[in-house]
């Protein structure tokens, strides 16, 4: 393999930087278009990974839950914002 020059170097930098900037634009994109609630959305309790039925909590993956511990409990909401400080207003 041949050593490669300052330019061809920077050509890289400026690709991983467009590459980047692609990627926040597509994510941004993505968090305007689902940062709002859905009816049917299960609201799931990180900390312990579960989450509420009507036949009661859940495990993660499906497991009914007979005992409850209340103190794990930790909700996570996503909020997007620009760079100037602006929120994103979900859609």
């Amino acid at each position: 393999r041949e050593p490669r020059g300052p330019l061809e170097d920077e050509l890289l930098l400026q690709k991983l930087r467009d590459s980047g900037r692609r990627f926040q634009r597509h994510m941004l994109r993505l968090l305007e278009k689902y940062e709002r609630p859905f009816e049917d959305d299960l609201l799931v309790r990180m900390a312990t990974l579960t989450y509420e039925t009507p036949q009661g909590l859940r495990i993660w993956g499906g497991k009914l839950i007979k005992e409850r511990n209340t103190k794990e409990n930790q909700v996570f909401t996503i909020t997007a914002w620009r760079r100037g400080g602006e929120r994103i207003q979900p859609r």
